[in-house]
């Protein structure tokens, strides 16, 4: 089964990084992406992924986004991918499904994202 990712991050470089990273991959599909928190919700919510690979695109309200994200579409994985330090509680609160550093290498995201 082909896992449906969609990749939130402010950053244009970061976007194109992730897809490159999966274009070969045989079980995950990158099928969108957005730069900024209201085009990451009307994004996932037209997309309706498997997976988002969220970056905390405004850390003063992460978890507001992560909630969001869950309302618009339920039944993805939410997947924190960030390089600020991990606040636990806070995602947790927001449920979101995991966290990954951007620090940490390919096959750590790899994992998160394949749940």
């Amino acid at each position: 089964m082909m896992i449906r990712l969609f990749h939130c991050d402010d950053s244009d470089p970061m976007r194109l990084l992730i897809r490159e990273q999966f274009a070969a991959h045989a079980r995950v599909e990158v099928i969108g992406g957005a730069q900024d928190p209201q085009s990451a919700l009307n994004g996932v919510a037209e997309a309706q992924p498997d997976v988002v690979l969220l970056d905390l695109l405004d850390p003063e309200n992460a978890d507001r986004l992560v909630r969001e994200l869950r309302a618009v579409a339920p039944q993805a994985r939410i997947v924190v991918y960030s390089g600020y330090p991990p606040d636990a509680a806070r995602i947790a609160h927001g449920g979101a499904d995991a966290y990954v550093e951007k620090s940490a290498p390919f096959p750590a995201l790899e994992r998160a994202v394949l749940g």
